[in-house]
Formats: structure tokens, C-alpha cells, sequence
């Protein structure tokens, strides 16, 4: 019987340990939360390295709820426009003027309280329980989904993938886990050309050399 633990886990951790994105400057370690949901938020449908080479000017610059809400509406949407999608600079805007009013301008712990922030989704509020609180659970974008049911050979709109991936994270290693499955899906397991041929977990993926 296939053991999810050697068989996925541990090759997935272990290639992270050599091949991983570890100098995208969000995480860094000593990132506070509000740094880690700035990044969150900045990287909603845009890259990684498009995020990587405007994130420390604006955290230099906001590097709390009450430096985002003492600046204009104006200046924020400036600094985050090279990225595009100026509507997070709105998302910022409203979610640091939720965090003074409700939470004294720290980030709350509870999945509810950061659903109610503005801008924030289900993989941003897990993506921040994972990375500032170490929680250990799986924040399941689309290219988590199609690393996990490629490899278990499930739907990737099966309901239950994300407790699968739940399931999958290894004690006290959340954030490490999340980020090889990050790195793992973007740079081997691909969308349109999967690289199976040099794939680690070889002949235990139930998708190997028939990804597409």
C-alpha cells in the first residue's frame, strides 16, 4: 500500500531542501504577520518573481495597519501599479482599517476573523495561518491542486483534496511543506509540460508520464 508519507512527503521536502524559492524576501522567518498578508495579498494572481522585486519597497514603507491607513488612497495604488490589479491596494487599504477597528491593528488567528478581512479568500486566510502561526494545513490554489491529484490520480475538483492535503502536512513543518508544494508544482509538475521524466517521486506519481 502506497505510504503518502514516504512515497510524497518526504521526496517533496527533500527536493525543496535544494531546489526550493528560498530567497523570495516574504519568507524570510522574520516576517511579521502583517508582511506575510501584505505578500499574500500583492501575489492574488500575479507571480511570484513579478511580486518579488516591488515587495520590500512597500513593506519598507507600510509596515503596519497604521502607517497603510495614516498614508492617501493615492499613494499606496503608485507603489503597488507596477505590479497591476490596483484594486488590492484597495484590499490593503480596507483591511488594515478592519484590523485597528476589530483586532487593535494585530492579525487575527481565527480562519473566520481573517475571512472577514477585505481581499482575503480562503487560500490568503489558510496561506496566513500557515505562515505566521504555524499552523499545520494546506493552502490549495490551482497549482496545489494539480500537484496533489496528478500525483493521488483524483479529480482536481474533488471536494476532498483539500483534506487530503490537510492530511498530508507534516507536524510542525507547515510552512515549509506549503512552500515545496509551491515551488515543486511551478517548476517540475507544470500545467502544460510537467517534467516526469526527472520527476522524484518516479513511478509512485499515479499520473507519471501522462500529466497533462
Amino acid at each position: 500500500m502506497l505510504d503518502p508519507q514516504r512515497s510524497f512527503v518526504e521526496p517533496l521536502l527533500d527536493w525543496h531542501e535544494e531546489n526550493g524559492r528560498h530567497r523570495l524576501p516574504w519568507r524570510e522567518p522574520s516576517r511579521s504577520g502583517f508582511e506575510i498578508l501584505i505578500a499574500e495579498i500583492l501575489l492574488q494572481r500575479t507571480t511570484a518573481a513579478s511580486v518579488a522585486g516591488a515587495y520590500l519597497p512597500i513593506v519598507a514603507r507600510y509596515q503596519s495597519p497604521e502607517t497603510v491607513v495614516a498614508a492617501s488612497p493615492e499613494t499606496i495604488e503608485r507603489r503597488i501599479a507596477p505590479l497591476g490589479l490596483a484594486k488590492r491596494a484597495e484590499f490593503i487599504r480596507r483591511s488594515s482599517q478592519q484590523l485597528l477597528a476589530r483586532h487593535s491593528g494585530d492579525i487575527p488567528h481565527r480562519y473566520a476573523d481573517l475571512l472577514e478581512l477585505h481581499g482575503v479568500g480562503a487560500y490568503t486566510a489558510r496561506s496566513v495561518l500557515i505562515h505566521a502561526f504555524d499552523e499545520d494545513i494546506a493552502a490549495v490554489d490551482t497549482n496545489v491542486r494539480r500537484l496533489v491529484s496528478r500525483f493521488f490520480d483524483i479529480s482536481p475538483d474533488s471536494g476532498a483534496l483539500t483534506y487530503l492535503a490537510d492530511a498530508l502536512v507534516p507536524s510542525q513543518r507547515g510552512s515549509e511543506f506549503q512552500h515545496a508544494m509551491l515551488d515543486f508544482a511551478a517548476d517540475v509538475c507544470t500545467a502544460r509540460t510537467p517534467q516526469c521524466e526527472t520527476c522524484p517521486f518516479g513511478e509512485h506519481c499515479r499520473s507519471s508520464g501522462r500529466a497533462v
